[in-house]
């Protein structure tokens, strides 16, 4: 029988895995995963009528565009990992992990596409080196309500200024479509599974726990009159309190010369990456995350708050272009038991529009630039693995605003429109 190349290429890692049950046991290997399943019923609509701009106005460009309903089949984070432990001495043991996307829906698996590292553990914590979410991003997790994944869950307000910008995976600054700028929406991203990274993750000590990661610049650039010099890199870290009945946790993610603002401006103003005329440029983009939780019973109450902040300085820079942004967002989220296999889920979210600055001085005006966010479900345990869901969720933009649903599945929705879904899924974790 012959298989397709991708089967081939999983077949022989699963093979290599499991052929050797001994060496399985001396460095304890684990196989583990998540399909996470659902269809959807999708639309975004009530987008403003399309004009121009004002001069001086920050925000998507309105087009009046709207998107039919249509139904989607979606894969939700739905991984494949393999992931183990060797103990090297009594207080030093080697760690690894290998996890992989799983497009359930359409297939096109690739290798090592999500967390994954290699490293080493100990009393004083573990240290890995790979590609992982940042500490910034993690923390979203401990409130989330909706399996932090989907286009139901924090995301779509959380990490993320709007103006369609998404979750992303990358370890460089990406660059435009055509090459020649760094406005490309990934940059601006604060919800990011970061490549070339180091992480130091502490043990936990009388509740407290530490992470730090350190994303290098790998892609810093040559000096060179033409070439606009960089040294990108990206630094994260979150401190955490767990004390059962209380969690509250608290992050900070600085991204240097990402140039996250060339994907909010008009692309004439972005940052070009051949610096013909001799221009210099830099940028620092600056996210804080405050989260906190309480549990009593069956109910869990959490909140979340955020700032995102964008400035970048910029030699040829022309009167009225944007040097800044910054917005705040927060949400309220809610995990209520129902009987013995019941549980409701639901969070309202807001980003407010937040204010600008322009190089000049001048006027700068980021009014409509919020949105607001329901997201309202229930799940039922079937099984300890199994879970099946009906979620609602629903992203109302202001008339210049652009945000998107979450986990990078939006609908290129113009501004100020609105988009809703409805699912109806099935996870399984082994």
């Amino acid at each position: 029988m012959r298989f397709p190349r991708p089967a081939l290429s999983w077949a022989s890692v699963a093979l290599a895995v499991t052929s050797s049950s001994a060496l399985a046991q001396e460095s304890g290997t684990q196989i583990y995963g998540t399909l996470n399943v659902d269809v959807e019923s999708v639309e975004a609509r009530d987008a403003t009528p399309a004009g121009a701009l004002p001069a001086g106005t920050l925000g998507a460009t309105p087009t009046g565009v709207n998107v039919p309903r249509r139904t989607r089949v979606s894969s939700n984070s739905s991984n494949l990992g393999f992931r183990g432990t060797e103990r090297i001495s009594s207080t030093l043991s080697a760690l690894f992990q290998i996890e992989s996307a799983v497009n359930v829906d359409a297939g096109n698996t690739n290798i090592a596409s999500r967390n994954t590292a290699v490293g080493l553990a100990g009393p004083w914590g573990s240290f890995r080196a790979g590609q992982w979410d940042t500490p910034y991003k993690t923390l979203s997790g401990a409130v989330d309500p909706m399996y932090f994944t989907g286009i139901t869950y924090t995301g779509a307000l959380i990490g993320t200024p709007g103006f369609g910008v998404g979750p992303t995976t990358n370890g460089v600054p990406l660059t435009s479509g055509d090459g020649r700028t760094f406005a490309a929406g990934a940059n601006a991203s604060f919800e990011r599974r970061q490549g070339n990274s180091l992480q130091y993750w502490s043990p936990p000590f009388s509740g407290f726990a530490f992470r730090a990661a350190y994303s290098v610049d790998e892609s810093r650039s040559a000096r060179s009159a033409g070439v606009t010099q960089v040294d990108p890199t990206v630094a994260s870290a979150s401190l955490e309190y767990d004390g059962g009945l209380l969690y509250v946790g608290y992050a900070y993610e600085r991204h240097s010369d990402y140039f996250g603002l060339d994907a909010l401006v008009p692309a004439t103003q972005a940052v070009t990456v051949a610096a013909t005329n001799g221009s210099s440029a830099s940028s620092r983009d600056t996210g804080e995350k405050l989260v906190a939780r309480v549990k009593l019973g069956g109910t869990q109450l959490g909140v979340m708050g955020e700032r995102l902040r964008y400035e970048k300085s910029q030699s040829n820079a022309v009167p009225g272009w944007f040097r800044a942004y910054r917005r705040n967002a927060a949400a309220i989220t809610l995990v209520q038991k129902v009987g013995a296999a019941g549980t409701l889920r639901g969070l309202v979210g807001k980003a407010w529009g937040g204010s600008c600055e322009r190089f000049d001085g001048s006027a700068c005006d980021s009014a409509n630039l919020g949105a607001r966010q329901l997201s309202l479900g229930y799940s039922h345990t079937f099984s300890k693995r199994t879970d099946g869901y009906l979620f609602y969720t629903r992203v109302a933009n202001e008339s210049r605003a652009s945000y998107q649903f979450a986990n990078g599945a939006g609908l290129g929705a113009a501004a100020g429109s609105t988009s809703t879904g409805y699912l109806l899924g099935i996870r399984h974790t082994f």
